[in-house]
């Protein structure tokens, strides 16, 4: 018999729930993944789950936000806090390739990918806190394609709007394909390609 953790700190708790929760989705995926897997290994009672989380799916809302949502937003917000975009970008990518060329990461892929192919087409909650998050980051690319344009680091006649959403279509697909091909050498044409695409858009170019 598994022996409950004891509830001191109810905060540690969920903490705890939730990031057994995000390793499991991330491992198993959403719909494969039971609550009893998630009780084990967070070793907490049921009650002291449902405390917390109503049912799975606000467990899975609560995942996708404060540990999926929350490190993506985290580096994007980072990258595009800088004035010269191409080069926080281009930071950022290679960041992630960095990341991705770990054959556990390439199987398994990014967990928002996962959920969001799983889940948008059957869960409108899933599918609403998905879509905020992509608007989001397509806002926060803009001005910061707005702010390097004005800095005179990228060309004026660009269409900011159109070159964000393309920029962060592109991480999405570059993930799926390499998650489905776990090709090492994929993901370095692929990175290397949007780096080329990147250094179009300078100013003087």
């Amino acid at each position: 018999m598994t022996r409950m953790a004891p509830l001191r700190d109810p905060d540690i708790t969920r903490q705890r729930i939730l990031g057994v929760a995000a390793e499991e989705f991330h491992l198993r995926g959403y719909k494969a993944t039971s609550l009893s897997d998630i009780l084990t290994r967070a070793e907490v009672s049921k009650g002291a789950l449902y405390h917390h989380f109503p049912n799975k799916q606000e467990l899975g809302y609560a995942v996708l936000e404060e540990a999926y949502i929350n490190d993506c937003m985290s580096m994007w917000r980072q990258a595009m806090a800088q004035d010269d975009i191409i080069k926080s970008l281009g930071d950022m990518l290679e960041e992630m390739r960095s990341h991705c060329v770990n054959e556990d990461v390439m199987k398994q892929g990014c967990p928002v990918n996962n959920i969001a192919q799983e889940m948008t087409a059957q869960d409108a909650g899933f599918q609403q806190r998905i879509s905020a998050m992509y608007t989001t980051q397509a806002k926060l690319v803009e001005e910061a394609l707005n702010r390097s344009i004005a800095a005179g680091y990228i060309r004026d006649d660009i269409d900011p709007e159109g070159v964000a959403l393309f920029i962060i279509s592109c991480l999405p697909g570059m993930m799926g394909i390499v998650k489905a091909t776990r090709s090492k050498k994929d993901l370095e044409k692929m990175h290397q390609g949007l780096l080329n695409y990147l250094e179009t858009l300078r100013a003087g170019t």
